[in-house]
């Protein structure tokens, strides 16, 4: 990459910085430091509609940028030259992390990190920047704040986020045999016989469930969904007796929920595999001790540890589903379905490229799903999306026969996550920018 053209990119990077603000208070940060968010969030939405005058407004008449190299950009007529070519290079998605701010008078100073996709827009390359930034402002004659200094650093080469035209993806399902609310009049059995149906007719037979057996006792149509399931040609795994949180828990009481689950396993599993093992949460331990001495005991009762690389947490959406199908709220079941794939597509494309940031390049991929009315629902629409993006799909066992999945950060992590997530996590880089979930939308949405 030339010299210039990363400069452009870094210039990018400055001008969308003040973007998705996650403003983090600390004992010296003043109380009105509040007051620069939405100086942030006009900043980045004039760069991503790429209006270039508002922009440079935002700045002093002799405003500096200085560039990750020394090099400076003086002056509102500059900066302007440069952002119309930037603007016209790129386009940018960015999370700005204010960490302090600090304010004196009628001057300020905020500091903080940034993490920017860039696209080429002549190619669609996509590119990775991320690095400390530092923002001085000085308070105009009307009151208002405008951006006197600009300095940015980066923390690393750019990385390249190509995808892999023919991603390889295989689906798995937790919480059965009872995942989530059912809506009215609904049945666990129902659910796993319309979910069956459709991985049959997706060729997906074999597709694993992993099973927390204490809902079995909930009654026969608990037993009779997982019934359903098995006979359809699906496989089992354990994902502990009770859904146990590991954080929450000693090592040997973990222990015996994955012994007292067993019974099941082999009842229903029956000659077919069922030594997988789903952590509940994905919480593989917040200690290393504790992470270790569970994996020592799967290891010597024969369990692989199914571990994710896809998740955008599927479940979330089915309790406002049951509620929105009680009252026949067709509108608001409409915008569940269009949050669900629009989530979903995002998060896919945000493990497939923490993949390249943690590993180098893509791995074939395990997608975490839950045996919800809801998924069931939006499956043949979540298979059709991820065909389009040129997936094809796997079994669990041979997808986690890739040498990546033989690999943990062995690290103590207190919120786990997928397996990217958890070497993102350890070795403490930089998420690509996301979305986030629309969990507020779902908690209130037909109540």
């Amino acid at each position: 990459m030339s010299r210039r053209m990363l400069q452009l990119m870094v210039l990018a990077v400055a001008a969308s910085a003040s973007g998705q603000s996650s403003w983090t208070p600390s004992d010296t940060v003043q109380p009105n430091a509040e007051a620069f968010v939405p100086l942030r969030k006009a900043w980045a939405q004039n760069l991503r509609e790429k209006k270039v005058q508002a922009c440079v407004a935002q700045y002093t008449p002799d405003a500096v940028f200085v560039q990750p190299d020394g090099s400076r950009v003086t002056g509102s007529e500059a900066l302007r030259h440069l952002y119309e070519m930037v603007t016209n290079t790129f386009d940018s998605d960015l999370v700005f992390d204010s960490k302090h701010v600090e304010i004196s008078a009628d001057e300020a100073t905020d500091t903080g990190t940034y993490r920017e996709v860039l696209t080429t827009r002549a190619t669609g390359k996509r590119q990775l920047v991320w690095g400390d930034y530092e923002t001085d402002y000085r308070k105009g004659k009307d009151g208002q704040w405008l951006i006197a200094k600009q300095s940015w650093t980066s923390a690393g080469q750019p990385i390249a986020l190509d995808l892999a035209a023919h991603p390889v993806v295989a689906l798995t399902f937790d919480d059965l045999p009872a995942a989530a609310k059912l809506p009215e009049g609904d049945t666990r059995s129902g659910v796993a016989t319309r979910l069956t149906e459709e991985l049959r007719a997706a060729h997906l037979a074999g597709t694993y469930g992993f099973v927390n057996a204490a809902k079995l006792e909930n009654g026969a149509d608990e037993q009779r969904a997982l019934r359903i399931w098995v006979d359809a040609g699906m496989n089992v795994g354990s994902h502990t007796w009770s859904h146990m949180s590991l954080t929450a828990n000693t090592p040997e009481a973990f222990e015996q929920e994955i012994v007292r689950n067993e019974p099941v396993l082999a009842e229903y599993g029956e000659m077919r595999d069922w030594h997988w093992f789903r952590y509940p949460f994905l919480w593989e331990g917040e200690t290393v001790e504790k992470r270790r001495a569970i994996r020592a005991f799967l290891h010597d009762h024969g369990y692989r540890i199914a571990e994710v690389s896809l998740d955008f947490e599927d479940y979330a959406w089915n309790d406002a589903y049951a509620r929105c199908a009680a009252k026949k709220d067709t509108a608001a079941i409409d915008w569940l379905r269009r949050s669900y794939l629009e989530t979903a597509t995002e998060y896919i494309l945000l493990g497939r490229e923490e993949q390249l940031i943690a590993f180098g390049h893509e791995i074939p991929n395990v997608m975490l799903l839950h045996a919800t009315a809801f998924t069931t629902l939006m499956l043949p629409d979540l298979l059709q999306l991820l065909r389009s993006q040129g997936f094809n799909f796997e079994g669990l066992a041979q997808v986690e026969n890739d040498p990546a999945y033989s690999l943990g950060p062995d690290a103590g992590l207190k919120y786990g996550g997928t397996l990217p997530d958890q070497f993102m996590d350890s070795r403490h880089l930089p998420y690509p920018p996301v979305s986030p979930k629309p969990f507020q939308q779902l908690a209130h949405l037909c109540q």
